[in-house]
């Protein structure tokens, strides 16, 4: 339906070349997204490993003041 009107100023030549680079686009998108998914993990994972740490330091800082008291 649309193809006519999409086609009809562009040489055939064109949108065989195009064609060719259709599956490179799409794992250049597939390779970025993964990437933007690892990227936000390992955030992720340092935040935890942060917190976690803050946390223990807490703990033990509040063991130490009950001893005091």
């Amino acid at each position: 339906m649309f193809s006519h009107a999409l086609s009809s100023g562009v040489p055939v030549a064109v949108l065989d070349m195009t064609a060719d680079f259709t599956p490179l686009f799409v794992g250049m998108v597939l390779l970025m997204s993964f990437c933007v998914l690892a990227f936000a993990f390992a955030i992720s994972l340092h935040n935890t490993r942060e917190a976690r740490q803050q946390l223990e330091q807490i703990v033990t800082n509040s063991g130490d003041l009950s001893k005091a008291a």
